[in-house]
Order: structure tokens, then sequence, then C-alpha cells
């Protein structure tokens, strides 16, 4: 691949999108030239593949003034990645439903938008113009950006998320990118571990107590928390409530995750500790599909789990599915959420495939869902979870995801989780504790764009590193917390 620009720099995005198109390892050349005069944006794309020449010169009116920088940049970036597009769109005849847009927050440039003080049509218009957004999509991004403001709008002052990461999985599945390790290796750091991170629990209450905070959700994510022995939940919860209020605490969920660890003394631990919203994730409920991707439970087991919560009093579940995972066809996804949905969890989130580096599965090792198949599978979601009563309040998107599509929470009323909102959204800080753990401290004073400062640490993610170091992070998010 060769690209050679000549005027606004936006090489960044065309790899992006070039990667939906092409193959990294096809022989292509790329020119773009960029000009913008007399409020015209002009840009030439010319591409060179297989012998042939495919172009594009698009044109589009613009008035910088009056206009936000960040909004110009986004207009100029938009540009381009267009006109690449549209000439890639002659050679690969590929549709994009979101366009040229490639932000990972969708609903938050709607939101943006809206801001800025634009009206719905012209938020409509430049989503259409601009960006290139199929209707559907811009359906969805509005509904999700009303959904999270109503949310957004009812975080508490002085209030704070805690996230607690467990890094422990039965087996690692193929897709997995996530800070995790196989207990088959590291069962034997689980005991160390819990009293580390007790220890950092105790520590994180004084630096939220010294912010004059208190905590109004906690999420035990990893990993698969309930890889945990239940003596081991037993600990992380009881310590939970020696220093928190949890007459505070709106939203307690624990990935319940991989069914092949849940028990029912893990689920009236969880019950006992305050977890009020739990996730059980079949991925597919195709059982091939779960042997070829490495998870070590069956269909039955996700079913059976299900209706031991339901027993065992928790009425907010949500249950996660893989669109486009390898040799899945539309009709195998289609049969997953509709069972999924017969269960009636009060949350179903659809997570469009992608594939990272640090996960063992690559693109090479099995055909993925092509994009078109993909959108299939989404716009069947989007569907079925309004006739169902969820609507969509969460989404995000990440680079490499089948598709350039997306990644959305559905819930039904008042069970929409607070967590995930404010995690893609940065609106409230959250005090990570556990392996791989990044703590966010979100500044309430907003700078002048009205975006707001945010500072990060990250724990370790190696288990042993954690244990080994834990005086360390436990300084580190002290310090992060010092300035006023």
């Amino acid at each position: 691949m060769l690209i050679i620009q000549n005027g606004y720099e936006c090489d960044y995005e065309m790899k992006l999108f070039y990667k939906l198109y092409f193959d990294m390892n096809e022989d292509i050349y790329v020119y773009s030239n960029f000009e913008y005069k007399d409020k015209v944006i002009n840009v030439y794309t010319e591409i060179i593949y297989n012998g042939g020449t495919y172009f594009d010169d698009f044109y589009y009116d613009f008035d910088t003034e009056n206009q936000k920088a960040q909004f110009i940049k986004k207009i100029f970036t938009a540009s381009c990645t267009k006109s690449f597009c549209h000439a890639a769109e002659k050679i690969k005849h590929i549709n994009l439903p979101w366009g040229v847009m490639c932000g990972i927050r969708p609903a938050k440039i709607v939101r943006e938008l809206m801001e800025e003080g634009h009206s719905d049509s012209e938020v409509v218009e430049i989503l259409k113009k601009i960006y290139e957004v199929s209707d559907e999509k811009i359906d969805l991004a509005y509904k999700v950006a009303k959904n999270e403001k109503i949310l957004l709008d009812e975080i508490g002052e002085n209030s704070v998320s805690i996230y607690i990461g467990i890094p422990f999985c039965p087996t690692r599945c193929l897709y997995c990118s996530f800070v995790s390790t196989d207990i088959r290796v590291s069962g034997k750091y689980m005991d160390p571990f819990v009293d580390k991170l007790l220890l950092e629990i105790d520590k994180t209450a004084e630096v939220i107590d010294k912010m004059g905070a208190y905590v109004e959700n906690i999420y035990i994510g990893g990993g698969t928390p309930t890889t945990l022995e239940p003596h081991h939940l037993k600990a992380i919860f009881d310590r939970l409530k020696e220093n928190f209020d949890f007459s505070k605490i709106k939203e307690f969920t624990l990935e319940a995750g991989r069914p092949d660890t849940i028990t029912k003394d893990k689920l009236y631990e969880a019950k006992q500790g305050g977890v009020n919203r739990i996730s059980i994730n079949p991925q597919t409920m195709n059982e091939q599909t779960l042997k070829r991707v490495g998870r070590k439970h069956t269909p039955d087991m996700v079913r059976k789990c299900f209706e031991m919560a339901r027993k065992m009093g928790f009425d907010n579940i949500n249950m996660d599915l893989i669109a486009g995972l390898p040799e899945e066809t539309v009709d195998m996804f289609k049969y997953s959420l509709d069972e999924v949905i017969k269960l009636d969890p009060e949350n179903i989130t659809v997570h469009s495939m992608c594939v990272k580096r640090a996960a063992s599965l690559r693109f090479s090792d099995a055909e993925l869902a092509k994009a078109n198949d993909m959108n299939e599978m989404l716009s069947y979601t989007q569907k079925h979870m309004e006739k169902t009563g969820r609507k969509p309040y969460y989404m995000y998107r990440q680079k490499n995801i089948s598709g350039n599509l997306e990644n959305v929470g559905y819930a039904k009323d008042g069970c929409m989780s607070t967590y995930n909102i404010n995690i893609m959204e940065e609106k409230q800080t959250i005090v990570a504790c556990g392996a791989g753990a990044s703590t966010k401290r979100v500044w309430p004073i907003p700078n002048p764009d009205g975006t707001h400062r945010i500072d990060r640490c990250e724990n370790v993610k190696d288990v042993g590193q954690y244990i080994t170091r834990i005086d360390e992070m436990i300084e580190r998010k002290q310090s992060l917390f010092e300035e006023k």
C-alpha cells in the first residue's frame, strides 16, 4: 500500500477505512489531493488497483466563519475519507452504514452537535451530507444520545464509580483482548491476588473519602470474576460493604460472564453482597461456534444458569452476543438472538466482531462475516429489540470492528446501566482496583470548549506483578487525586 497526500493530513483515517476495503498485502496506489478555496472544499482521490484506475472528485460548500475549530477539523477529515471511500466503493462494492464516521462514540457526536446549537434537522443534514450515515444509523444514534442524556443528567454531584478488575478466566476465548489469564496457569495466584485487592479497596476508600465523594456505582469485571471461589467473592463484597455507604449505591454489577463458572453458591454470595445487576454471556447459542472460539460451555448451560439466577432473585440480567463470529451465518446469529430473547433478560448487548492484536484469533484463521452480512445482523437486532420493549442506550465502536459497525446495549425501562454510559462518556470519575484496571479522574470544571480534563493512572496487567507492586500502584492512585 502506498498513500500519497497533498493537502490536509488525514493519513490515520484513510488507513482505517483502507482496511475495510482491502487486504493489507494487496498492491495498491492511493493519491489524494485536498484544496479549500472560496469556501469550497475539493478533494480528489485516485486509486490504482489490479491495473485499473478508480477516482473520485468531491466538492463541498463550507463556510468556516463562526465555526468551532474542532468541527472544522471533523469536516475536513470527513471530506478526505469520503473521497477515498467513494473511489474504493467502485472496486469492492461494500456498503458502510456509518458512512465515513470513524469516531468510537457516534451518539456523542450527535449530542455535541445539539449542544453547539444545531437543530434536529441540521444534525441530520450534517450526518447525511458530511458523514453519509444511513437513515437507520442516524435513528439509532439519536435514540442512544437521548437515552444517554437521561442517565447522564442523573449523575450525582461529588459521586464516583468503582471498577474492580478480576483477571482470571477458566480458559481464554480466541477473540478476547481483555486483561485475563487462564487459571490453569495462574490459579496459584488467586489467593494472594484477592489479599492485595482487599488492601487496594481499603486504600481506595481513603482516597474517595479525602475527595469528599461517595460511590454511586460498582462494577466488577474482568476477565471472569466468577472464576473466583465463593469465599473470594464474599471477602470482596464484605470489604466493599465495610468501606462504602451502600445506601447511596444505585447500581452494583457483577460480570458472571462464562456459564461454566457460575454456581448457586457464587450467585448466593453476590445476592448477599448487594449485587443488583449481573451479566450471563453466551456470545452465541450455536454449540459448534462455542467450541470453535474456545468457550467451554453449551447453550443448555446458559439457559440453566439464567434460570438459576432468576430463582436467586436477580431481576436485572444482561446477556452479551457477538455478531460476526467465525463461520457464523446471518441465520445462525438470528437464531442466537431469538433464543436469548426467549429467556427475557432485561439487558441484551450485541457486539460486532472485533479482532485486536492481543487476541489469538486473526482474520486469516477463519472467514469472518462480511460487512453486508454484519449489517443485516445488526438491523435484525435493532428491529427485534424495539419490538420487545428494549431501548438502545449505550453504543461504542472499536478499531478493526467488522464492517465499521457498532456495539449496542439495549435495555428495558429502568434497567439501563449507568456505569456503561459513564465509562463511554467520561462524565464521572472512575476509581479502579485490580490487575489492568484504569482509574480516570474527571475534573468537574469544564474546559472552554466544553470538554473536561481527564487524568489517568493504570494498574499493571500481569497478576504476579500486581501482587508484588501493589504498594506502588496504591501510591500512584493517591498521587493522582492529591492535586486540587
